[in-house]
């Protein structure tokens, strides 16, 4: 059971909803104003915001999404908006407020109840610790990085990509990618104490890849530092794998049965006061700045130069 806070005020569809969302096993608390809506979901502790748009008031539910994600105790809340507002102009300007979700108005309630248990079921782990490296996983770094948006915070991204890994352990094993990627989480984390300062966070998005998060004068010598970590431990990890002997004949040229070399791809983009960019438009400044290093066959530290 989940506990839900919608906010409409139009009382026969809100209380249309309520009832259904009773009758799939939740419990639902209902709002009619955006004012209060904070307040309510902090003090109910609630799993789902199901949000409409057009409000009594002046607080709208576009207003709504964005104090929930600039919110210190809320950022993480899934959100669905439900409205009649259908154009795609207004579809994308809710997403880019944070909202996880959109359904348009009329709707059938039944769709409404699956799109609202599958994002408390996504959520549900927000908070979580990745397993393997036991940083804060994907979710939770997208998340971070939508409240710092909604604050109008300046703060850079910077995506590091573990490449050749599947190669790695195709040769390796898979005991040891892990440690590889364990031991890349552990060099984020120092670097990050040794070049950033306490707004750094950085979490594991999933196989080779980590974001890190940091004020924009701290990235440069961050990525650079995160290099030379790197290449000082990893002979040691090819030793671990077994397989030291080998990288050293590859490095210097003279191996007749080459390792797959693990290098590392370090991509940034940043937000400034003067950008209105939301988070997805962030990460894909990072796809596109990826997707030109790849075509380059290299690897190394490409920053976002915008400005």
């Amino acid at each position: 059971m989940a506990r839900i806070l919608l906010v409409d005020d139009d009382i026969r569809t809100a209380q249309f909803i309520r009832d259904n969302f009773r009758n799939a096993g939740h419990e639902c608390l209902v709002a009619d104003r955006g004012e209060k809506v904070l307040d309510i979901a902090r003090s109910n502790s609630v799993d789902l915001l199901v949000l409409d748009i057009m409000l009594p008031g002046g607080t709208s539910g576009f207003e709504v999404c964005r104090r929930v994600r600039a919110d210190s105790e809320l950022y993480t809340l899934p959100v669905l908006m439900l409205s009649a507002m259908s154009a795609d102009e207004e579809v994308v300007h809710g997403l880019a407020q944070g909202a996880d979700d959109y359904i348009t108005k009329p709707f059938d309630v039944q769709n409404l109840i699956q799109h609202s248990e599958a994002l408390i079921r996504a959520h549900s782990d927000t908070r979580a610790l990745d397993e393997l490296t036991t940083l804060p996983n994907g979710n939770a770094i997208k998340r971070e990085v939508q409240r710092r948006v909604s604050r109008q915070e300046v703060f850079a991204l910077a995506c590091v990509e573990l490449l050749n890994l599947r190669e790695f352990a195709y040769r390796c094993g898979q005991d040891s990618r892990q440690k590889a990627i364990r031991h890349l989480a552990r060099a984020l984390c120092i670097c990050g104490r040794e070049r950033s300062g306490a707004d750094f966070m950085v979490g594991h998005m999933g196989g080779g890849y980590f974001v890190s998060i940091m004020k924009p004068d701290h990235v440069e010598a961050y990525c650079q530092r995160v290099m030379q970590v790197w290449e000082h431990h990893l002979p040691a990890l090819y030793e671990n794998a077994g397989v030291g002997q080998i990288y050293k004949d590859t490095l210097a040229g003279t191996a007749t049965n080459k390792m797959p070399i693990l290098k590392l791809l370090v991509c940034v983009s940043a937000r400034s006061r003067k950008e209105s960019l939301n988070s997805k438009e962030l990460f894909d400044i990072l796809m596109k700045i990826r997707a030109n290093a790849l075509a380059r066959q290299a690897s190394g530290i490409y920053l976002d130069r915008r400005g």
